[in-house]
């Protein structure tokens, strides 16, 4: 099948491009009406790249297809659908994109109401009187019929770009000014690149450009360049990134520079304010025992959020051990569950089994996980201590609990340093960030299972650690490992 222009790969791969770019644009705000509509104008005009593609690639040469009782050449026919689409249906998109642009929807919703449903008048008028499945003869048969086609693309092209140009200039000294002049110009350039070498070099006969049209295969990868480049600058249609540079060798220090800032002045600041606090209790200044009792309990609870935070930021050095695990299991329910009221259950599938880590760090862990399961539950429930070895070189812990359950909402983030699920200053968001931390540091993970729904409610941790001869011990007990350093197969 004879080609000009482009070969058919590249016609694809402008095709993909273009869908990326607007993909990228409806992502950027996925609620916004001019971003939805941005992306479907995008897509219904990115039609003119990809049936030249299936054209010219020979996807559906030599098919065939009966509708109505009436044979069609399959290539001819899909070709002659996607220009009709392309040519009675992208520009209307166009227009309502602008309205949404200049906010008509909601300065005059009537109207915009209104002009929604006018916009589609002619495009309804053209596939009645040219048949959608013979487009593709139109310019060759009447000239005439192709003239007002052209002529109702570029008027559209018009109306839909007095607006935005009128919205600019109105709104030159706004915050968003620089905003919606980004926006319109990917709007705008691509899609009047498009009509004029489109219908205009037709409609004035200069063959020789009629597959300049391609050439806008450059400005997409321009803007799509220009996208990128504004997304981790001052953002663009409603989203912006930000680069955040880590070493993904795993050898980075997990915690911010910042908190361990905001740890150290706590702590010279604590030291001041004790030192006020004493000085008063001294002076036994007459009806300041009621706030003082409230300086005190405020200092002791910085003091214990120092604590927790000094320790539980500290990279994880490991001394590994052969330890018991259901004694350990044991230990840890008993410890965490006393004088509390609901059951406790500790099982292995293995009983003596023998698991290589670090007692200490692993006995924390687990009280960690006991303490937030007794607070999911309250005064009762089923409290479960579990280890297993689900196959060879592989040791499961779990801690599973009847309480209420993490909504699922949260699941994503109980790791996060500083986060709670509790607003008393009890807790404090380190627990589950420190457990994370010693799991990383034996070279395992940790995972969570939760439900909110009632009769169902609970959650589930499950510690994973490799038990094989690749795990580095030898490295942990020079005190040479830290978190983070090297991720084993958990079986993940």
């Amino acid at each position: 099948m004879a080609q000009s222009g482009l070969p058919a790969e590249i016609l694809l791969l402008f095709t993909v491009l273009i869908w990326a770019l607007y993909f990228l644009i409806y992502l950027s705000s996925p609620t916004n009406r001019v971003n939805q509509w941005a992306c479907i104008c995008g897509f219904l005009l990115s039609i003119g790249v990809f049936k030249e593609y299936l054209y010219y690639g020979g996807i559906f040469y030599g098919l065939t297809a009966e509708i109505f009782q009436e044979k069609y050449e399959l290539d001819e026919l899909v070709n002659s659908i996607l220009t009709a689409v392309l040519y009675y249906l992208a520009m209307p998109c166009v227009v309502i994109f602008s309205l949404y642009f200049c906010h008509l929807d909601k300065k005059r919703p009537r109207l915009f109401r209104l002009l929604c449903i006018l916009l589609f008048v002619p495009a309804f008028c053209f596939g009645m009187i040219y048949p959608w499945g013979q487009t593709r003869e139109i310019p060759k048969k009447d000239p005439m019929a192709y003239t007002v086609v052209a002529v109702y693309n570029l008027l559209y092209g018009a109306i839909a770009t007095v607006p935005i140009a009128v919205t600019l200039f109105r709104e030159r000294k706004s915050v968003w000014f620089r905003q919606r002049r980004l926006v319109s110009l990917i709007a705008l350039l691509p899609l009047w690149y498009w009509l004029i070498t489109l219908f205009l070099v037709h409609l004035l006969r200069l063959e020789s450009l009629y597959k300049l049209w391609q050439g806008n295969a450059l400005i997409i990868l321009g803007l799509f360049l220009y996208y990128i480049r504004h997304l981790f600058r001052d953002g663009i249609w409603g989203m912006r990134l930000n680069r955040v540079h880590f070493d993904w060798s795993g050898e980075a220090d997990p915690v911010p520079p910042n908190v361990r800032y905001v740890i150290h002045m706590l702590k010279n600041e604590l030291v001041k304010l004790e030192l006020c606090k004493d000085a008063f209790r001294r002076k036994a200044v007459p009806g300041m025992e009621r706030e003082l009792d409230i300086m005190e309990k405020s200092i002791g609870h910085i003091r214990e959020f120092v604590r927790k935070s000094s320790s539980y930021t500290q990279p994880i050095v490991l001394k590994p051990a052969e330890v018991n695990v259901e004694e350990l299991l044991k230990e840890a329910a008993k410890e965490g569950t006393h004088g509390w009221n609901g059951t406790v259950e500790v099982l292995a599938d293995c009983p003596g089994a023998v698991l290589r880590c670090d007692r200490d760090h692993m006995k924390e862990v687990l009280n960690n996980l006991v303490s937030n399961a007794l607070d999911a539950m309250g005064e009762e429930g089923r409290l479960t201590l579990s280890y297993r070895t689900p196959r060879k070189n592989i040791g499961l812990i779990q801690v599973e609990d009847t309480g209420r359950g993490i909504p699922e909402h949260r699941i994503s983030h109980i790791f996060d340093i500083y986060h709670s699920g509790y607003s008393d200053p009890e807790h404090m968001g380190l627990g589950l960030f420190y457990c994370q931390s010693v799991m990383r540091a034996h070279g395992g993970y940790i995972q969570v299972k939760s439900s909110t729904e009632e009769g169902r409610s609970g959650t589930v941790f499950t510690l994973c650690i490799p038990t094989g001869r690749g795990v580095p011990f030898a490295a942990m007990e020079k005190n040479e490992y830290e978190t983070g350093h090297q991720d084993t197969d958990c079986g993940k």
